[in-house]
């Protein structure tokens, strides 16, 4: 028997311990995270591109006319939704290189030890002018909106900021929303960010990128970078709304804002809808945005940050992420060839419960399936390929050895259900497997 988490009791789980946060209770209730949730729609997604990607912005290019502007359309904002400015002199702006800015917010933790640290989430307002042979794919000289890149970002940040505001929505941590400039030009305001933050960077525990995420296509997210932390992946699983999933993809590269947090060893995540044939060029516009995609990605994000802010500990940075790409993953999580409990090897043990993993040093305390048998108890029960197992009842476990010997322990005690909480592409599902009253002696 399978069985899944649903949104609606992924919403009641983290109301009842995210937003509680261990130890520390929140005055954050059921009505306030669904009105949070329920302040992100559609139709004001799609007016904030709509307006970020008027031609009256002149592609909003750092620095220029336009980008000010936009930025000013980004201020007035979050002023209107009573968002506290987390600038420079009490303002929202952090200005750098004469006239470009990085846009500030912030909302304050409440738990005594916890609340001097930082979750940084941020997304660039800032797309190329009117293009060039140096930023864009063509034709060159027109106005490039960049509806998807980053409007959409820019567009559902301000959405969670005013979730939070107007909800009164309250996490452990404290939390930073930063719209950056200068992105297109080579990351300088997230640069010059690390470089003069606004909070000091040691108190700056993780940090969560929004680029291009007006295009959701197939309900595939893509959420790169959880491997720069152990353990990274749970915290961004468990909070998706049917029919999305998400694809942990393995490439990092230094092309968002995520990277001058990666280079200063703190744990990243950045959120993307994928690449498409509008990449820098004029032909980004906003009829070709996905408003409802972008709700349902606002929704999930919204979960996972206040997961992320609210958790005892946060990941411990993972260097080995900056020599890893999809390449490696292939080959680590490559499947054994297909076996079938029809035409195994008189000569061999017969599986208990017919399935092989690999462990994952990038997530300590889950193993990966490899392989499941046809015709054993673990493949009735619906184990797949891919599968990621994290507990085995309510218990979690440091290793595949552990794992192993527990599956054994049980099954030697006559258990007649082993039950496996595992994670598929992002969602949290319980797998009851049913186990022969009379197994056979050995274990695959």
């Amino acid at each position: 028997m399978l069985t899944r988490i649903s949104f609606r009791l992924a919403i009641a789980l983290l109301v009842a311990g995210a937003l509680i946060g261990g130890r520390q209770a929140h005055a954050a209730t059921n009505s306030v995270f669904t009105a949070a949730v329920a302040s992100i729609n559609d139709a004001e997604l799609y007016k904030h591109v709509e307006v970020l990607a008027d031609d009256v912005y002149e592609g909003r290019s750092a620095g220029t006319r336009g980008g000010r502007s936009a930025g000013q359309y980004v201020i007035d904002q979050l002023k209107a939704d009573g968002a506290t400015p987390a600038g420079d002199n009490g303002g929202f702006a952090q200005t750098f290189n004469g006239n470009q800015r990085n846009i500030l917010v912030s909302v304050a933790g409440d738990d005594p030890e916890l609340a001097k640290d930082f979750i940084v989430i941020g997304a660039h307002y800032d797309h190329v002018g009117y293009g060039k042979p140096s930023n864009s794919y063509g034709p060159w000289a027109k106005i490039h909106n960049g509806a998807d890149d980053n409007a959409s970002g820019t567009s559902l940040l301000m959405e969670i900021v005013q979730a939070f505001a107007q909800s009164g929505l309250k996490t452990r941590r404290s939390i930073l929303f930063a719209f950056w400039d200068g992105e297109e030009n080579g990351l300088v305001g997230s640069k010059y960010w690390v470089n003069h933050p606004t909070v000091p960077l040691q108190n700056v525990k993780f940090s969560i990128t929004m680029d291009m995420v007006g295009r959701l296509r197939d309900e595939k997210l893509q959420v790169l970078g959880t491997r720069s932390g152990y353990g990274t992946r749970r915290l961004f699983c468990d909070t998706i709304e049917e029919p999305m999933w998400l694809d942990f993809s393995w490439e990092i590269k230094a092309d968002s804002d995520h990277w001058p947090f990666l280079e200063r060893g703190i744990p990243i995540a950045l959120i993307h809808t994928g690449m498409h044939y509008d990449y820098h060029r004029p032909s980004d516009d906003v009829e070709k945005v996905n408003s409802a995609g972008m709700r349902e990605v606002g929704h999930y994000l919204l979960a996972a940050l206040i997961k992320v802010a609210n958790e005892d500990q946060l990941p411990k940075f993972r260097n080995a992420v900056r020599r890893e790409n999809d390449g490696l993953r292939k080959k680590l999580e490559a499947p054994l060839p297909k076996a079938s409990l029809a035409n195994w090897p008189a000569n061999s043990p017969r599986p208990r419960l017919g399935v092989t993993w690999r462990e994952d040093e990038a997530e300590p305390g889950s193993v990966f399936l490899i392989r499941v048998v046809d015709g054993t108890p673990g493949e009735t029960a619906g184990l797949r390929v891919g599968d990621r197992i994290i507990a085995i009842g309510d218990q979690s476990f440091a290793d595949g050895n552990k794992l192993q010997s527990e599956i054994n322990s049980q099954i030697d005690s006559g258990a007649p259900e082993l039950k496996f909480q595992i994670e598929r592409r992002g969602h949290m599902q319980t797998v009851v497997v049913n186990m022969p009253a009379d197994p056979t002696p050995a274990a695959e």
